[in-house]
């Protein structure tokens, strides 16, 4: 198992992304944390191979040119039980 910190900007953020982000997270076993607005943060931690996938699946379905960060560590701790969004209104 790793944790994974991903990131990555959006020009939209009311185009149903962060449910299908977490749908797809669920479909790949991964556990953790989705904040969002333009700016987007993902904790991630699962099997490493799902993981990938799992990055791979944002990169095909942000559909914007955008770069996409991540950092991968096996400093996995199992802090989450499911996949949660939490986004930020306020902007």
């Amino acid at each position: 198992m790793i944790h994974s910190d991903i990131s990555f900007t959006r020009q939209r953020a009311n185009d149903g992304f962060g449910f299908a982000c977490m749908k797809a997270a669920y479909q790949f076993g991964i556990t953790g944390r989705m904040d969002y607005n333009h700016e987007v943060k993902i904790q991630a931690e699962g099997e490493e191979s799902k993981i990938f996938e799992f990055i791979e699946w944002i990169k095909v379905n942000v559909k914007e040119q955008t770069k996409i960060h991540y950092k991968n560590s096996f400093n996995y701790n199992g802090e989450y039980k499911e996949f949660d969004i939490f986004r930020d209104n306020s902007l």
